[in-house]
């Protein structure tokens, strides 16, 4: 019982602690003159400053996935008029991956365009990932080869 006590009179001094660490940060609490103490004007300036510099990274990462956007469906509408099966899209903060059925017809639409990214084992296989770029979106396939 006693170690309980302990742990939970340790629990309530380090939300108290936290709570006093929030007030500083935010300015919340009252000063002696009524106002509240972080309220400077230098503080707002801050404060805006900081939002400012919030808002320009948001804008940039919007811009981005919207660019990422129209390039997955370029190259998707593309491929689908193309009869190219889509597996999978990955769209990351740099690139975008649209992963598609291997078939024959990829050797000749990317011809000297492609190379391979990836080589593996499975099994008696070798699985190459071949990759080529259209409308700036990295389209990828794996061939599988016999060893034998």
């Amino acid at each position: 019982m006693n170690q309980e006590a302990t742990r939970m009179g340790a629990r309530k001094k380090t939300l108290a602690m936290r709570r006093q660490g929030w007030r500083q940060v935010t300015g919340a609490g009252g000063g002696a003159d009524g106002r509240n103490a972080g309220e400077t004007p230098e503080r707002q300036a801050a404060l805006r400053a900081a939002q400012r510099a919030i808002d320009a990274v948001r804008t940039d990462r919007l811009l981005a996935l919207s660019r990422h956007l129209d390039q997955v469906l370029h190259a998707a509408t593309w491929l689908i008029g193309l009869a190219i099966k889509i597996r999978a899209v990955h769209i990351a903060r740099h690139a975008v991956v649209i992963t598609v059925e291997s078939t024959p017809f990829l050797w000749r639409l990317f011809a000297g365009e492609c190379a391979w990214r990836e080589r593996r084992a499975d099994g008696e296989f070798d699985v190459y990932t071949w990759f080529a770029v259209r409308y700036g979106v990295r389209i990828e396939w794996e061939e599988r080869q016999w060893r034998g």
